[in-house]
């Protein structure tokens, strides 16, 4: 079993595809919506066996969250290493569709192995 739990912040840093649709800050306001009032969770890492002891014991270890001002900051982090940007998290902080996923960050993150986990659909867990 790994011990290091899933972090799709750290992911996304190391993702050249997801660094490339950075670039564009539109794209890139569409990834901190997505973040934000939306939990992510890691397909498929556990056995089966472990699943259902962590479901059992109401956790789950390959669920992934963040707040509003984390997300504007991820994205701002990943910008400014690599494109020079000069941003904070204040640069998408509450710039509109929070909880939307579009399809383009959908893809990227299901290529990633990760897939949304609403808030209020715990049965997902």
């Amino acid at each position: 079993m790994d011990l290091i739990p899933p972090n799709l912040e750290v992911e996304m840093a190391q993702d050249a595809i997801v660094i490339s649709f950075l670039e564009e800050r539109d794209v890139a306001v569409q990834f901190y919506a997505a973040l934000c009032n939306m939990r992510w969770k890691k397909i498929n890492i556990l056995p089966d066996d472990e699943r259902i002891i962590e479901k059992l014991k109401g956790t789950d270890s390959n669920i992934w969250s963040c707040s509003w001002r984390h997300s504007g900051g991820i994205i701002a982090d990943i910008r400014n290493a690599n494109y020079n940007t000069k941003e904070d998290y204040m640069d998408f902080y509450c710039s509109g569709n929070e909880g939307d996923i579009s399809d383009v960050v959908k893809e990227c993150f299901y290529r990633m192995g990760w897939e949304p986990c609403p808030w209020d659909n715990d049965d997902d867990l």
